[in-house]
């Protein structure tokens, strides 16, 4: 199979133009700009792996030549938010040109009067906290302006710009007390439109589609010659690898020498954040009714039940998700640091049981200092019942920090570049798990 074969992704984002207002798939729409919110709680919205503590929003639409496009909005009362902007396979715009295709909150300069609440020592609780984005169709010619985001088209499809928010603050919904950002359309004779004119001339439209692999591409991986397919690619003990691009990540259902042969250049997709660095590892209950994971958690800001000023961290979040494979791209459940409870006296470590639901061990529970997280009854999503994969996502390290996805430079070193915090897993049976106790005996835990 060829790697054209395995980069295809039928169902990508829209590369034909539709009429404005377009929603084939009846996806929430808030406004006539803004398609959302994309949750995993909604089935019609849970594809490219929403995590549980994420919400995003999404803005197709096409600039009309010498016309500027303004986001007007408010800070978030939230951990994280950020603008970025996509091609229409769900590729980040110049991933690696100086992030003018992205902007995360703390380089979104403040409008005049107004403070950022994302800037580490500021108060996160200000009322004054507006903030004006412009959107540009075209490439910068030298260095980019302040919150100028490039959005920029390719012949035939639209400009696509995600919102994102992570972990809104306790009471705070959806939108996390922000609302989302009012655009205003500035036309090159100067005249500004709002609304649905602003829209109509922009032909917005929500017509966003799981980005999947075929069910028939899937069987083919997972009975790959040379590999089991009751279990093709999970390993155990439990294998974690970053994700460098979507053509290596299937590459792991092959042999190892066709494996270390596959190009591992980075390449995002899948509309993946910018801000983050991803990290998956393939599981399969058929080593045992228990996945147990340990590590040491990165330090990271507590924002959910409010905090008055912006803390700092090893990282801005850190999550963990049961997710189902390309053929749904569902997300199942997930934990960030905040939910996770920490062991006494052991530096930051944490044991996380994930299970299906009937073989939950009596001590994977908060009180006993466990995380527990359900593996879906779909399994993987595409056969499989007792496979799943689990996701995790370090966003915005700080420059000290150097035990992170971030320092992961090439396959099959993680575990020795990020030492304690490389998540390790191994099976067991349920009676196995509890023997542990409640609390949890970390040094007689289980061992990857």
């Amino acid at each position: 199979m060829s790697a054209a074969a395995l980069c295809a992704l039928p169902g990508a984002a829209s590369a034909e133009l539709v009429s404005t207002g377009h929603n084939p798939r009846g996806l929430p729409a808030p406004s006539c700009f803004w398609t959302g919110p994309f949750t995993d709680k909604n089935p019609d919205t849970n594809y490219a792996y929403p995590g549980t503590e994420i919400r995003y929003w999404g803005a197709k639409f096409i600039t009309p030549p010498g016309a500027k496009l303004f986001l007007r909005g408010r800070y978030a009362h939230a951990r994280y938010e950020s603008l970025n902007a996509y091609q229409s396979d769900g590729e980040a715009v110049l991933e690696s040109a100086a992030s003018t295709g992205s902007l995360p909150d703390y380089k979104i300069k403040p409008d005049a009067g107004s403070t950022n609440p994302f800037i580490l020592g500021h108060r996160r609780d200000g009322a004054k906290r507006a903030f004006t984005v412009r959107v540009e169709g075209s490439a910068p010619s030298g260095k980019p302006p302040r919150n100028t985001l490039y959005a920029l088209r390719e012949p035939d499809s639209y400009q696509d710009v995600i919102l994102r928010i992570y972990v809104p603050d306790k009471g705070y919904g959806d939108e996390a007390g922000g609302g989302l950002p009012k655009p205003e359309l500035r036309l090159a004779g100067g005249e500004v439109l709002r609304g649905q004119e602003l829209c109509n001339a922009l032909n917005s439209n929500h017509d966003y589609r799981p980005q999947l692999i075929p069910q028939v591409l899937q069987n083919s991986l997972v009975n790959w010659p040379g590999k089991d397919p009751a279990t093709n690619p999970a390993q155990n003990p439990l294998f974690f690898e970053k994700f460098f691009n979507l053509n290596y990540a299937l590459a792991q259902f092959k042999t190892p020498a066709e494996l270390a042969a596959t190009d591992a250049t980075p390449q995002g997709t899948q509309y993946n954040n910018g801000d983050v660095k991803y990290m998956v590892g393939q599981f399969d209950f058929a080593f045992g009714d228990v996945l147990a994971v340990r590590g040491r958690m990165p330090s990271t800001p507590k924002t959910f039940k409010g905090g008055e000023v912006m803390g700092g961290g090893q990282l801005r979040l850190w999550d963990m998700c049961v997710i189902e494979s390309l053929v749904t791209t569902r997300n199942t459940g997930c934990l960030y640091d905040e939910q996770i409870p920490l062991l006494k006296r052991n530096g930051r470590r944490y044991v996380l049981a994930v299970t299906r639901a009937e073989n939950r061990p009596t001590n994977a529970r908060k009180k006993c200092g466990v995380a527990w997280l359900e593996s879906g009854p779909n399994g993987d999503g595409s056969g499989r019942p007792l496979h799943g994969a689990l996701l995790t996502r370090n966003l915005l390290p700080d420059s000290r920090f150097h035990h992170s996805a971030w320092d992961v430079d090439a396959p099959n070193t993680a575990a020795e570049v990020m030492a304690d915090n490389y998540p390790r897993g191994s099976y067991m049976s349920k009676a196995q798990f509890e023997s542990y106790g409640c609390p949890f005996d970390w040094l007689n835990g289980p061992h990857g």
